[in-house]
Formats: C-alpha cells, sequence, structure tokens
C-alpha cells in the first residue's frame, strides 16, 4: 500500500470517527427523558379590589360651618337646603305648607347637660354640633341633599341617617311628624330612588332618635346623592334634630 492509499484511508477513519461521535452525542439527547421535567402552571396577576374611599359622605356631623342663607337660615357647608314654598304640598302629600321652619346649628353649649353628647336626653349624637329644623306654628317641610361622587362602580353601602323629633302633643296622629331618607342615582335610563318616609310614632314616638337606613349598589357612574327629608303636617309645634349621617362600606 503506498503512502497516498495510507493517508486517504486515515482520513477517511477520521471523518468516520467524527461521525459517530456526532450522531452518538445527537441519540443521546433525543433519548432524554423528559418526564423528569416539572411544568409549572400559569400564574395570573390577581386583579387589585378597588380603592373603597373614606372621605365619602361630608360634613355628616355638622361640626364644619354653615353659610346663612334666605330668612337667616343655616345651611350647612358640603349640603345643600331647600324648603317647601308657602302653599305648595308637602312631600308626598296633599297638605301644604303654611309656614318655612327655621333652620340652625345647635352647639353644645346652648344645651342644657342632659341634652349634650352623652345625656340621658341627647340631642347630640357625635361631636358637638347637631342641626335643628323646627317652627312653632307652621307646617312645613325642608330637606338636606348631598352629592357624592367618586365611588367605585358595583361596591355597596349603607347610609345611616338619625332623625329625632320632639311632639308637644302626644294626641296626634301618627303622620302629623315624618321623617325620611333616600339615594338617589341613574342607572341608565332609569332613575332609581331607594329610602322611605316613617311618621313619628314609628320613629320611637316624641325624643326619641331613630336611624334611617338605606342600602344600595353604586351605578356605573360611581355618583349617588343622598336625601334626608323632615315634615310637619300640622301648624302645630315640632322640632327635628339630624346628626351624625354616615356612609358605611358593605362587604
Amino acid at each position: 500500500m503506498n503512502r497516498w492509499r495510507l493517508i486517504g484511508l486515515s482520513l477517511g477513519l477520521g471523518v468516520v470517527a467524527v461521525m459517530v461521535m456526532l450522531f452518538g452525542i445527537r441519540g443521546t439527547a433525543t433519548a432524554v427523558d423528559h418526564t423528569e421535567f416539572v411544568y409549572l402552571p400559569v400564574i395570573q396577576k390577581p386583579v387589585p379590589p378597588p380603592t373603597i374611599p373614606t372621605d365619602t359622605l361630608k360634613n355628616g356631623s355638622f361640626e364644619n360651618g354653615w353659610d346663612t342663607i334666605e330668612l337667616g337660615n343655616q345651611d350647612p357647608n358640603d349640603w345643600f337646603l331647600s324648603w317647601v314654598p308657602i302653599g305648595q304640598p308637602l312631600y308626598d302629600a296633599t297638605d301644604t305648607a303654611s309656614g318655612i321652619c327655621e333652620c340652625v346649628h345647635k352647639l353644645s353649649n346652648q344645651l342644657p347637660p342632659n341634652e349634650q353628647l352623652g345625656g340621658p336626653d341627647a340631642l347630640i349624637l357625635d361631636g358637638s354640633t347637631t342641626y335643628k329644623m323646627f317652627s312653632a306654628n307652621a307646617s312645613f317641610g325642608v330637606q338636606l341633599t348631598q352629592t357624592i361622587t367618586n365611588l367605585p362602580p358595583g361596591t355597596s353601602w349603607r347610609l345611616i341617617a338619625p332623625v329625632l323629633v320632639v311632639v308637644y302633643d302626644n294626641g296626634e296622629e301618627p303622620y302629623s311628624a315624618e321623617s325620611g331618607a333616600w339615594v338617589l342615582y341613574q342607572d341608565g335610563d332609569q332613575e332609581e330612588k331607594l329610602g322611605q318616609w316613617t311618621n313619628w310614632i314609628d320613629m320611637g314616638g316624641s325624643r326619641s332618635w331613630h336611624e334611617h337606613v338605606v342600602e344600595f349598589t353604586v351605578p356605573t357612574s360611581g355618583e349617588v346623592e343622598v336625601m334626608i327629608r323632615v315634615k310637619s303636617k300640622w301648624p302645630l309645634p315640632k322640632d327635628f334634630f339630624i346628626d351624625n349621617i354616615r356612609l358605611e362600606h358593605l362587604p
């Protein structure tokens, strides 16, 4: 065998050796048992719950001052005060207003100790102020409203509105004095008004605090209006007090 044949044979054997190595490695790779791998599930990032605001209803205890408006009445800051004009029907009734009541803030130091916060006949439920609407000789109707915005749509809430009435003639019929609380909002083309009237007997009688409670779900607009109304059907002395109005988030 001459020298060139030896060189060719050596080159051929080298190529064969390289191919064996390559195919051997590739064959080993394809023989890996994939059952040894653990496939983790896809983790979805949780959607955070809506942020629940803490400053929803404002000045619910009437501590934040007022503007003096028509007839010397006091319009609490963050609220809108209005009343039934003389001769017009009282809310949801055929009886008419014979006058306009006085609407004022009563401070703790203007009340006797038994009517102050914590007293047995307390007219203040929170802080040092209560809101009073009264007349000695007129039938009247008056309301406070407040618009609340930026509530998370779809969340549930509870409006609590405590009202106390003083009736000086316990022989009056139940519907001579009433109060109520409502939540109003727009749901698509439909206007919603949740709430109801309660007569003074069902409020617990004269000088008893009654909590009006209205539960609601926030519409897509995130906006609702709260309304507190009182009315005196007969031109006899009546005093209404309101304090510690609040919104509570329901889980």
